[in-house]
């Protein structure tokens, strides 16, 4: 037994020392050439050993080789396909006795990869890979019988670690023009044990060309890699990146994560604890310092994904942004159905600046183009005006700086890639508060509809103050042959033809360019520049308004066409509150008909045509005191001072109607007619709307003595009708009144009553009638004979110059009066 046992040890010592001197036996040097036939006839590529082949056996089969290279395939242009400057792989031998494989540190050095894709989208593996195609299926019995063997191969597997450095990659796409260089790779392992973790350090270079970008990255983990169970894991992981590009907005970036990972791929399972990162980010006009923190878990199986406690932080800075800088603040959950194609957003919450959103989506089909979602949002108070001015914008100068202060909205949401539709909206505005559905469809040309209810608003509070200046613009006269001086204001046609609207407001209360109204309804059905407002309704001082307007932009100028009636409005305080001045009051009906072209309000103006019909009861002109004027002419054609009076200047009506018709403008009227307890007035005339002056002619007849409209002063004008003319503009009319012609014709008759009826005292009433009329003819006579006189002829001069020394009868007549007056 002793013997035997001898004998088995010499026979390993032997052995071992067979082993041993056999590199010294063996030159692997000498097969070089041997080794390349091999791999040429493998892979139709030519392999260079440039450098020598050491080969050593106890105690490790290790392979030493220096520089070498694998030729490029056919049609490319990188002369190697691989390189490699050194590698090193050593096996110890004894535990390979006991089916275990123990490597020590694995080293390549300098390798360099050429990846390339010609324009015809071919790569320069694509033979490398149908020759392993071929062997596969020549060897698919073998590999049979090896997977047979493989069940009872190694019992373990341990490596002492990977060492890869000075690696470069370089990748090119002639098909897109591309280029990417994966350069200055190093990476370090610790002993890799299957189900162990071991660090792992690595970084490189990546450099690409479109985009131009260069950046570089550094990797610090323990990776656990259990293929036998199947589990994997990066715990610990820290990933540093920084880089450079100065095609993007952001030309320099400095990227942080850290996370623990692990992949169960029995289960299916993948999860993301504790994720965190962090990016700095800088550009010519910006600067971004953002963070990211959460957990995600990812089901391959069920394809059911979720993120947990996700919370994102910005602090940005950008001159185009208000203020210059913005503080973003976004936390939520997500839980995502790839399966079903469904995300749930819930317990979202959006803060910037003091603004708050809190809201929760339900998204459907997100991975087609049929994208679908729903959920409600809800925007806490806060103060838009402290927001603005924080975020340093400029807010529209406004009549009251108290406004803006109270905005709230909440709403039911559901929407598409291309629409959003907002039901049970409710939004809050200062005082105001707004309700109903708002729906915009196609984001690139809006669609909009709505139907919204309004309780009450003052819109002036949110329009710009009137000036000092723009008030005494606004009260300047034009003249008579002067036109206003608004110059035209254009018309926005291609804003009017972008509208496509359709829905309905309605308002409780409004105050608008001061004028108060009720119950208003505005219906709009708005596309491709035709709007209709129709119908159109309010309730405003104690009266009515009912109305269509129609806009048509479709062309080169703007078509307007309006159809309104007012019934019962009290005119004094609708146009108070409107222009601060009630020229005209009382109970006021109209309706108008008008229409009009062009391509500024002038024009329109200029072209306006129609008709209508106004009645006012119970009401006074003011600004004209007819009564008042006829006085006063009166006065001073008696050659008396006119008395002063307190009266106000307008006249008192219980009626005044017409109607009108417009015509390029002009707005002409036959038929007025004025009733008051004093005056009869009738009327007719032009209004010319572009120029804004008057032009009228009104007859008014005395035709009563009532107190308060200067009755008793007229009183001996009863009966007599008086021509009055108006001239001037809309802010300043002239009334003139043509009393001479009156008096004077009232005055004739009277004088020559008087004289017959003395000539009928003294004489008789045949030969005083015919004396009065006698005196009455020859007056007019001789006027008439002083303007259409003629140059005497000769005989005519002679036969007056023989009678010249007889009276005439008229002289024997005069003769015997004189004693009569």
């Amino acid at each position: 037994m002793r013997t035997f046992i001898k004998l088995i040890i010499a026979i390993i010592i032997i052995a071992i020392a067979a082993l041993a001197a056999l590199p010294f036996v063996i030159d692997p040097n000498d097969y070089k050439d041997e080794i390349a036939a091999q791999v040429e006839k493998a892979t139709g590529r030519q392999l260079t050993l440039q450098g020598d082949i050491e080969l050593s056996v106890f105690p490790w089969v290790a392979l030493e080789l220096g520089p070498l290279s694998l030729s490029n395939a056919n049609g490319f242009k990188s002369d190697s396909f691989a390189s490699v400057e050194a590698a090193e792989i050593r096996i110890k031998l004894m535990p390979l006795l006991k089916k275990q494989l123990e490597m020590d540190t694995i080293v390549l050095d300098g390798l360099l990869l050429n990846l390339e894709t010609n324009k015809e989208g071919v790569t320069n593996w694509d033979d490398l890979t149908k020759a392993s195609d071929e062997t596969v299926e020549t060897t698919s019995t073998d590999s049979k019988k090896a997977s047979s063997e493989a069940s009872s191969g190694l019992s373990s597997i341990s490596i002492a670690g990977v060492k890869l450095t000075n690696a470069n990659v370089l990748w090119s796409d002639a098909s897109k023009d591309e280029n990417f260089q994966l350069r200055n790779l190093n990476l370090d392992t610790d002993p890799l044990v299957p189900g162990d973790p071991t660090s792992l350090i690595t970084s490189f270079d990546l450099i690409s060309s479109k985009p131009e970008v260069k950046a570089h990255i550094e990797l610090e983990s323990k990776v656990i890699v259990d293929i036998e169970n199947q589990i994997y894991a990066l715990e610990s992981l820290k990933l540093n990146t920084v880089a450079s590009s100065s095609a993007m907005p952001l030309q320099q970036a400095n990227l942080d994560l850290k996370a623990n990972i692990n992949a169960n791929m029995a289960s299916e399972l993948v999860t993301i604890q504790n994720l965190a990162i962090d990016l700095q980010a800088t550009g010519t006009e910006q600067k971004i310092n953002a963070n990211m923190t959460g957990s995600i878990e990812a089901n391959l199986a069920s394809e059911q994904h979720s993120i947990t406690n996700l919370v994102i932080s910005a602090d940005i800075e950008d001159k185009n942004l208000p203020g210059g800088k913005s503080k973003l603040d976004v936390t939520t959950n997500l839980i995502a159905n790839l399966a079903d194609e469904t995300l749930q957003v819930n317990d979202l919450a959006v803060k910037l600046a003091d603004l708050t959103m809190n809201g929760r989506i339900l998204a459907e089909k997100i991975l087609s183009d049929d994208l679908a979602f729903n959920g409600n949002i809800q925007v806490k108070p806060f103060n838009l005006r402290k927001l603005a001015e924080d975020l340093q914008i400029e807010l529209p100068e406004m009549a009251d700086n108290s406004t803006l202060e109270l905005v709230q909205l909440s709403s039911e949401i559901s929407g598409s890639k291309n629409s959003l539709n907002a039901k049970d909206l409710q939004l809050i505005l200062d005082q105001s508060q707004l309700s109903g559905q708002f729906g915009i469809s196609n984001f690139e040309k809006p669609a909009y509809s709505f139907n919204l209810t309004l309780d009450q608003i003052d819109a002036d509070r949110y329009l710009p103050p009137v000036k000092e200046d723009e008030k005494n613009k606004a009260n300047e006269a034009a003249t008579p042959t002067t036109p206003a001086k608004n110059g035209p204001s254009e018309l926005p046609l291609e804003a009017l033809r972008d509208i496509n609207a359709k829905g309905s407001l309605k308002i409780g209360k409004l105050k608008a360019s001061g004028i108060n109204s009720e119950n208003i309804v505005i219906t709009i059905d708005a596309k491709d520049g035709l709007i209709k407002l129709s119908p159109l309704s309010a309730e405003l001082y104690q009266g009515k308004y009912q109305g269509n307007v129609n806009l048509d932009a479709r062309g080169d100028s703007l078509k307007l066409a309006v159809d309104e009636n007012l019934q019962g409005v009290q005119a004094g305080p609708l146009l108070q509150d409107l222009t601060g001045n009630d020229r005209i009051s009382g109970t006021a009906n109209a309706n108008v008909r008008l229409n009009g072209s062009g391509k500024d309000i002038d024009a329109i103006k200029q072209n306006l045509n129609g008709n209508g019909a106004f009645s006012f009861t119970d009401g006074a002109l003011k600004g004209i005191n007819i009564a008042e004027a006829i006085r006063q002419a009166k006065a001073v054609l008696s050659g008396q001072k006119a008395a002063e009076t307190n009266e106000p200047v307008q006249t008192d009506f219980s009626s005044l109607k017409g109607t009108f018709t417009a015509n390029e403008g002009i707005v002409n009227n036959q038929n007025l007619e004025l009733m008051s307890p004093l005056l009869r007035v009738t009327g007719a005339g032009d209004i010319d709307l572009p120029r804004e002056v008057i032009d009228y002619s009104v007859r008014v007849s005395i035709v009563g003595t009532a107190k308060g409209q200067g009755g008793k002063a007229l009183e001996d004008l009863k009966g007599i009708t008086i021509p009055v003319k108006i001239t001037g503009s809309f802010d300043n009319p002239r009334p003139k009144v043509d009393l001479a012609s009156v008096l004077k014709e009232q005055a004739t008759g009277e004088i020559k009553a008087k004289a017959e009826e003395k000539l009928k005292e003294k004489l008789g009433d045949e030969l005083g009638g015919l004396l009065g009329n006698k005196l009455g003819g020859e007056s007019k006579s001789s006027t008439s004979d002083k303007t259409t006189e003629e140059p005497a002829t000769d005989e005519q001069s002679s036969d007056e110059a023989d009678s010249a020394d007889e009276p005439s009868e008229e002289d024997l007549l005069k003769e015997k009066l004189k004693g009569l007056f």
